[in-house]
């Protein structure tokens, strides 16, 4: 379980929340339910009125991930609504509180790192081909790629270090985009299934 944690995590504390979730047993049985299927052919069109509800949406992902990978806990939590769900590798959590509690640990930008040091090892996400569709006035639903990259390659070059998707459902608080629901599918461990509904995908599987 640490060589899990520290591959996504660097410094991570073992037995701090996150670092106690992930491997757990169970935790990651979410993923191997499949979700409903997404709607076929997938629309390029931004629906007219909602331009800027998509950027907005938009905005939100970007700070959601920059706030991730540099620790800051608070802005990442804030991008939740108050009463969210979200499920990842250790398991799911209901809640803000729940969320900042047992992410705490998650990241390299929560790592405290010696007085002397000069570099740090540093793991960022980032996220492409993402598909936003308008559920009503104030939800939305998305689907998306996202790739995780680590600086801890014995070279000292950049690797690409895990891969995956993610499905959000979003709802609009007091005129604000927030997500209300978030699935984080991973390629490398184990919140992941064959195969994915969501993203227009049938079973591979021959009959």
């Amino acid at each position: 379980m640490k060589k899990i944690m520290f591959a996504i995590a660097a410094g991570a504390m073992p037995l701090a929340p996150a670092a106690a979730q992930i491997g757990s047993p169970g935790a990651t049985d979410w993923a191997q339910k499949l979700q409903p299927p997404a709607a076929s052919p997938f629309s390029p069109v931004v629906p007219a009125g909602r331009a800027d509800d998509y950027v907005s949406i938009v905005n939100l992902l970007n700070t959601y991930f920059i706030a991730l990978d540099a620790g800051d806990l608070d802005t990442y939590t804030n991008t939740f609504a108050p009463d969210a769900v979200m499920y990842w590798v250790g398991g799911v959590e209901r809640g803000r509180e729940a969320i900042y509690k047992n992410l705490a640990s998650f990241g390299t930008g929560r790592q405290s790192l010696d007085k002397a040091a000069t570099t740090r090892p540093r793991f960022i996400h980032t996220f492409g081909s993402q598909r936003i569709d308008f559920t009503g006035p104030d939800t939305a639903h998305d689907v998306g790629m996202w790739l995780g990259f680590n600086n801890q390659a014995e070279d000292g070059s950049f690797r690409v270090a895990e891969f995956g998707h993610y499905e959000d459902k979003y709802v609009k608080i007091e005129g604000r985009w927030y997500i209300s629901e978030r699935r984080i599918y991973n390629e490398r461990l184990g919140n992941k299934a064959l195969y994915y509904p969501e993203l227009g995908e049938k079973d591979p599987r021959q009959k």
